[in-house]
Formats: C-alpha cells, structure tokens, sequence
C-alpha cells in the first residue's frame, strides 16, 4: 500500500497548504506556545478537509499575500482563512456538524412534519445558520409555502397530463432531490 493511501485528509491539507505555507515563511508570533500553533493549525487542517487537491493549491496562492503583521509573516486568523476557502469552494453542508445536529434533532423532525424541510435547508445555505428569530421562521415558512403551491401546481398538470413549462420540469426534479438529501438527514443518531 502507498504512502498517499494512507494519508489522512488532515495529512493531505498539512502537504498541500500548511506545509509549503510554512516553508514560504509563514509563522506565529513569539507569544504563541508550540502546543498553540499546533492546536491552530491541527484546527485549520480540519476546518479545509473538505477542500479537493486543486482548490488548496488555489488558497495556498491566495494565501501567500494575506500573511498578518507588519513584516505580513504570521498566520492569518481562522476566519480569514476558511472565508476565504467558502468564497473559492463552499463547504458541502452535509458536512457542517450543526447543520447534521440541527436536522438529526427534534427541529428536523418538526420541519419534516410541517413541510418546512426544504425550506430550513435553504435557509441554511444562505445563513450558514439555523432559522431561530421569529424573522427567520416568518421567511421559511413563507418560502415553505411557496414551495408546497409550485410543488401541488406541477404535480397537479402531470396527473392531469399538461406539458410542464421548461422551469417545471426541472423545480420539481430540484425539489424531489433537495427533499431526499435532507430527509436522510432527519433523525441521524450524530457521534
């Protein structure tokens, strides 16, 4: 067995982008501890694992002018870093932890129940949070209903045998997906 077989997805991010980072000359500051700057980069290495060989050749680039302090030599900060990985590469949302808690737990199963599912998701995506406010309910349950209308209107002309308009066709297909990807998510038993 190869030794790339092996690699873990941490070990691939450490190859691909905080090692040549650091051989370029990226570094912490004298106050950070060795088990810090450990801790900082094992963090970094798995917040962009998701992250394919191409697109962390793309952020190392980036990265290399985004270095901190007057010499522009230190690490730049977590949240710079993984926003600059979300604008090149969005992070599947299958794999952010709350996002499976929140779908996993009793809001998923009340989304599944009051048809709100897709619309949840689609908040998500956009917020990159859960719908909490009574704002955010307000706007996913409005778009839930958008949804359950277009959805009864398109299945209403198939059974009716009515050509669907070309949007029809494809919503629905969209719709019917979305649907299956987060229902699988309800009620997963998360380690």
């Amino acid at each position: 067995m190869s030794a790339e077989a092996d690699e873990t997805k941490r070990d691939r991010v450490r190859r691909l982008l905080i090692d040549p980072l650091t051989e370029a000359g990226f570094r912490f500051p004298k106050a950070t501890s060795e088990d810090e700057a450990k801790r900082a980069l094992t963090r970094l290495a798995d917040g962009l694992a998701y992250l394919g060989d191409d697109a962390l050749t793309v952020l190392k680039s980036a990265l290399l002018t985004k270095g901190e302090g007057s010499a522009r030599c230190f690490w730049p900060a977590y949240v710079t870093i993984i926003g600059l990985a979300e604008a090149f590469h969005p992070r599947p949302l299958e794999e952010v932890p709350e996002l499976l808690r929140w779908f996993a737990s009793a809001a998923g199963r009340e989304a599944l129940a009051a048809g709100r599912l897709v619309a949840e998701f689609q908040f998500w995506e956009t917020k990159k949070r859960p719908p909490v406010t009574p704002r955010d309910k307000e706007l996913v349950a409005v778009r839930a209903r958008e949804h359950h209308e277009r959805r009864e209107l398109i299945l209403d002309r198939r059974r009716r045998e009515i050509p669907l308009r070309g949007d029809e066709a494809a919503w629905i297909d969209w719709y019917e997906r979305t649907f299956a990807r987060v229902e699988a998510l309800v009620g997963q038993v998360q380690a």
